[in-house]
């Protein structure tokens, strides 16, 4: 899922309105939660799964269901082959009749007493057929080629499900580490509410800056318990991702900073896209043999179809004229005026090929232009942590620093409030910029093909 569906932003606690996107999932998310609320309370879950990213993709590729559909279409590919290859072997039959005429008598023309008696039948026939054209080789080589392109299309599902778990197991890491900040946010904010209070009940302080505390420490709960239903909800699209139990516990055992090396990122920069390696591009080729092996195809349409036969019959009880046991015929069909029709499949097809390699050459300049498209997004996330890193720090050591002076009564509850909006302001900052910067990582590796 997009990073806007699922941080979207971390409202200041100034203006009243405290992480509205993250308070109100998205109706993607509600299906998610409700189908995990709808689920049979009997029904076992899963023993819990500890995964590392690594781990996570190779169980993905496992267990997803979307792959494993994908994987059945080339196992199905395959059967079809076969099918096209028995095509062209003979095909043999066998057939055991029996016929009675009631012991009924036949007259020979206008001769008197000249009769023959129609005895019973009880025959044997067995019958073997052969045909070869041209289009049988072809048919043959589409069908393999066919199947390569069902290889190609489960490699590019297993690359979609990899770039899922990626980003959705960076989504889940990132959420927990603004939930750790906002829970340790909360702590504190609670014991300065605590102070005040009692600074309250002794005279040193007015009602106000506790009533201020207040309601900071009771935004920040409401934004906590937003944030962990936001946490829940990435975890149970996870689940379905890795082709899991809704309920099934999962525990992730890398920590955001493993993946937010910056001479990571910047080696990328470097690099040269070769559309060979592409998995779309390898695909777009494959329909392209397949095209011409089409329009190969219909110009065998116009060869000539060789075909034989052979038939061998025996008499169980033997009965009525003579029996002719073995009877073989070969035959060359040679097609010569089709009406048209041929000329116009062969034009077809050929119409169809500069198509595909139109579309072809336009998907190699559409790759191109996405490489550099993805780098320049991924140094702009570089360089936006960068900064935004930098801006929580000092967030943080200005909150620090707030702190210390209203703990002397030397700045009101007012300015401890706005530096600590300040802080969770940077921090949302940071985390959506670490998303960022890890998403436009990952799309560039599947453009490279190079997701591990």
């Amino acid at each position: 899922m997009k990073r806007k569906n699922i941080i979207l932003g971390l409202a200041l606690l100034t203006g009243g309105t405290l992480w509205q996107a993250v308070a109100m999932p998205s109706v993607q998310e509600e299906v998610v939660v409700q189908r995990t609320k709808d689920k049979p309370e009997d029904e076992a879950v899963g023993e819990t799964q500890r995964l590392s990213l690594e781990e996570a993709v190779e169980f993905a590729i496992e267990h997803n269901k979307t792959l494993k559909s994908s994987r059945l279409d080339v196992e199905l590919q395959k059967k079809k082959i076969t099918e096209a290859i028995s095509a062209g072997i003979p095909q043999i039959n066998g057939n055991i009749s029996y016929s009675t005429n009631f012991g009924q008598e036949m007259a020979l023309g206008n001769m008197q007493g000249m009769t023959i008696k129609m005895d019973d039948n009880l025959n044997l026939v067995a019958s073997a057929q052969w045909v070869f054209s041209g289009q049988w080789i072809v048919g043959i080589q589409t069908s393999k080629i066919a199947k390569t392109l069902m290889e190609q299309q489960a490699d590019i599902t297993e690359l979609e499900i990899k770039g899922t778990v990626y980003n959705s197991y960076y989504t889940v890491l990132v959420c927990e580490h603004l939930l750790e900040i906002l829970d340790e946010n909360l702590k504190n904010m609670e014991e300065i509410l605590q102070h005040t209070q009692n600074l309250y009940n002794v005279g040193s302080l007015e009602i106000t800056d506790v009533d201020q505390l207040r309601i900071t420490v009771g935004q920040l709960k409401n934004s906590k318990l937003a944030m962990e239903r936001t946490v829940d909800v990435n975890y149970n699209l996870l689940r379905i991702q890795l082709g899991l139990q809704a309920g099934t516990p999962i525990v992730l055992t890398e920590p955001l900073d493993r993946f937010l090396r910056v001479e990571v990122f910047a080696q990328w920069a470097f690099k040269d896209l070769d559309v060979n390696e592409n998995l779309d591009y390898q695909a777009m080729l494959t329909q392209e043999e397949l095209q011409r092996k089409s329009l190969t195809s219909a110009y065998l349409a116009c060869v000539p179809t060789l075909s034989a036969s052979y038939n061998y019959q025996y008499q169980i009880i033997k009965g009525g004229f003579m029996n002719i046991p073995h009877t073989a015929s070969i035959s060359l069909n040679v097609p010569i005026f089709a009406g048209l029709q041929r000329a116009s499949q062969i034009n077809q097809a050929k119409i169809s090929l500069q198509q595909v390699r139109l579309n072809k050459s336009l998907l190699e300049d559409q790759l191109h232009l996405q490489e550099a498209q993805y780098k320049y997004n991924l140094q702009n996330a570089s360089e936006n942590f960068k900064l935004q890193q930098e801006n929580m720090e000092v967030a943080k050591s200005v909150l620090g620093h707030y702190q210390a002076k209203y703990e002397v009564g030397a700045i009101s509850s007012l300015d401890l409030t706005q530096a600590n909006n300040n802080y969770l302001g940077a921090a949302n900052n940071y985390t959506t910029a670490c998303l960022d910067l890890l998403q436009a990582q990952t799309e560039l590796l599947k453009l490279y093909n190079e997701l591990p």
